[in-house]
C-alpha cells in the first residue's frame, strides 16, 4: 500500500508539465503589472517582445508570399494593441471598422477630387497641388467623424486615410494587402494579449467596465485619468 507523502509526491504538481506552466505564467504581462514594482519597465519588456514578433511575423509573411502587406500605420496600431490592449481603441472591432474606413474614405476622397479636377494628375502619388489638399482634407475629415460616429476610434487608422488620399493605394493587391495585415495584426494581439499575456482581451468590442480595472493596460494612468485628460488639465493650469 502506497503512503500518503508518496501518493502527493507523485500528485500532477509534481509533473514537468505542470511546472513548466505555472514558471510561464509567472512572466504573464497580467501578473507582471500585477506583482511587480517595476511596472513600466515589465510593459516595456512586453510591448518590445509582441510588437517586434508581431511585425516580424508580417514581414516575413510579406516576403514569403510577394504581397504588399506592410504600410506605415501598422507601426503606431502595433503599439496601441500592445501598450494598451485593454482601451477601446485596442479592441479588434474598433482596429479593423476605423482601417476599413480610412481605405474607404482615403479612395473615396481621391475619386471625388479627380472626377472636379480631371487634370490634377492625382493618381501620381508624387504630385502636390490644390486638388490633393482637397482629397486629403476630405479624406482625413471623413474618417475622423466617422470613427466618432460610430465609436470605434482608432487613432492611427488616420495615417491609412492620408496614405488613401495621397494616391498610395493604387492596385487592388495593395488595398486587400492593407486589410489582409490588420486582420493578422489582431490575430496576433489576441494571442499574445489574451493567450500569453492572460488579459481579458476582447473578441470583438471593448466592454468599459471591464477596461477601467486595467489602469495603464488600458490607456488610464495611476491617477484614474487619460492622457488626454491629464494634458487638458495642464493646459488650463499654465493658463
Amino acid at each position: 500500500m502506497r503512503r500518503p507523502d508518496a501518493m502527493r509526491a507523485a500528485g500532477p504538481q509534481q509533473t514537468f508539465l505542470f511546472r513548466l506552466v505555472a514558471f510561464v505564467t509567472r512572466f504573464r504581462i497580467h501578473q507582471l503589472h500585477r506583482r511587480t514594482e517595476r511596472k513600466q519597465l515589465a510593459l516595456g519588456f512586453y510591448v518590445f517582445a509582441s510588437g517586434t514578433t508581431a511585425l516580424g511575423i508580417i514581414t516575413l509573411a510579406a516576403f514569403a508570399a510577394k504581397l504588399p502587406l506592410l504600410f506605415p500605420p501598422l507601426g503606431p496600431s502595433a503599439f496601441i494593441l500592445f501598450r494598451t490592449p485593454m482601451s477601446p481603441a485596442a479592441s479588434p472591432r474598433s482596429v479593423i471598422f476605423s482601417h476599413a474606413l480610412a481605405l474607404a474614405a482615403g479612395i473615396g476622397s481621391l475619386y471625388v477630387a479627380d472626377l472636379l479636377f480631371p487634370d490634377a494628375h492625382l493618381y501620381n502619388p508624387h504630385v502636390l497641388n490644390g486638388p490633393r489638399v482637397l482629397a486629403i482634407a476630405l479624406a482625413m475629415g471623413v474618417t475622423s467623424v466617422g470613427m466618432i460616429a460610430g465609436r470605434f476610434a482608432h487613432p492611427p487608422a488616420a495615417a491609412t486615410a492620408l496614405l488613401g488620399g495621397m494616391a498610395y493605394f493604387s492596385e487592388f493587391a495593395q488595398i486587400g494587402g492593407l486589410l489582409a495585415a490588420v486582420f493578422l495584426l489582431v490575430l496576433q494581439a489576441w494571442f499574445f494579449v489574451r493567450v500569453l499575456g492572460g488579459l481579458p482581451y476582447p473578441r470583438w468590442q471593448a466592454d468599459p467596465k471591464v477596461s477601467r480595472h486595467y489602469g495603464t493596460l488600458a490607456g488610464i494612468s495611476e491617477e484614474g485619468t487619460s492622457y488626454w485628460q491629464q494634458l487638458v488639465s495642464q493646459i488650463h493650469l499654465r493658463r
